[in-house]
């Protein structure tokens, strides 16, 4: 579990994603003078140079940020995002959620960001500081627990795990059910990869399979949990069919707030289309349990 390195996907199509979600979500609850918590339970490095080798290696931000950057629509969300990412991209870089959350918070609010990948949280920790930023190499499964209920009563945590293996799908699913029990006021956003077999070799055949069908019981877990609310949002890039490795990717927010659904949809109207691989590209954003 400590090979994943996130410098090789950084700006992809699920950071994409994933980012204009975190992006809403804080945005929602800055709505309030009151401050927050913010958790992010796999931190990663927190901020990615495009120009690096893993990053050029794969070149996966060519098919996801880059594309963004040429948006010329009007939906005033995916705009807000851009002129955020906009801000490192002149620079070569791109802001992995503990730095969005950084650059999106407030004096009142409060971050608490754990990785447990040696380099990676050395990383983290030349990247990111301030006064309300707590940073601990550690565990995010059993960091999140340990610190919940945090002192501020509302919140949100990102769960964004490498899924490396099979059995972390689980895991997830384990953590996330305690930890809703223990902060019920939270808001949960769970990323998971939508992931088809490959055709390179055998060892890619096998890592698909092992993981093929574990997102989906994921999700049923969740489903099967007496929740306020859990939506699914999903960026299909293209079909599973057409699909080498991940085809897409998801996030199931639990405790949504009221509108995310329908802002989320229309950023995903427009997104879609431009970040298509293939004519098979689709998204849907799916109410799984309704308050």
């Amino acid at each position: 579990m400590f090979s994943y390195r996130h410098s090789f996907h950084a700006g992809n199509h699920a950071d994409v994603l994933k980012h204009l979600g975190q992006l809403l979500l804080i945005e929602k609850l800055k709505e309030k003078e009151k401050g927050f918590m913010y958790f992010d339970t796999h931190s990663g490095a927190g901020l990615y140079d495009l120009g690096s080798d893993n990053a050029q290696k794969t070149m996966e931000f060519q098919q996801g940020i880059e594309r963004l950057m040429q948006y010329q629509g009007a939906n005033s969300d995916i705009k807000t995002y851009i002129d955020l990412i906009a801000q490192y991209h002149r620079h070569g870089n791109y802001p992995g959620s503990p730095e969005i959350a950084r650059c999106l918070m407030r004096d009142q609010d409060k971050l608490v960001l754990m990785e447990w990948h040696n380099q990676e949280i050395d990383n983290l920790r030349e990247n990111i500081s301030g006064k309300n930023v707590s940073i601990h190499h550690r565990d995010g499964f059993e960091g999140l627990l340990a610190m919940t209920p945090p002192a501020l009563p509302r919140g949100l945590v990102l769960i964004d795990p490498s899924y490396e293996v099979a059995s972390e799908y689980q895991q997830v699913a384990d953590m996330v059910i305690k930890a809703v029990k223990r902060w019920s006021t939270g808001m949960f956003v769970v990323w998971y990869p939508l992931i088809a077999n490959r055709h390179d070799n055998e060892s890619d055949v096998h890592y698909a399979q092992s993981k093929m069908g574990k997102s989906e019981a994921l999700l049923n877990a969740l489903k099967a949990q007496p929740f306020k609310n859990l939506l699914q949002i999903e960026l299909c890039v293209t079909s599973k069919e057409q699909g080498a490795g991940m085809y897409g990717s998801g996030l199931a927010v639990i405790n949504a707030p009221w509108q995310f659904d329908q802002r989320m949809q229309a950023a995903l109207q427009e997104l879609t289309p431009l970040l298509a691989q293939s004519p098979s590209a689709s998204s849907k954003v799916t109410w799984l349990i309704t308050g």
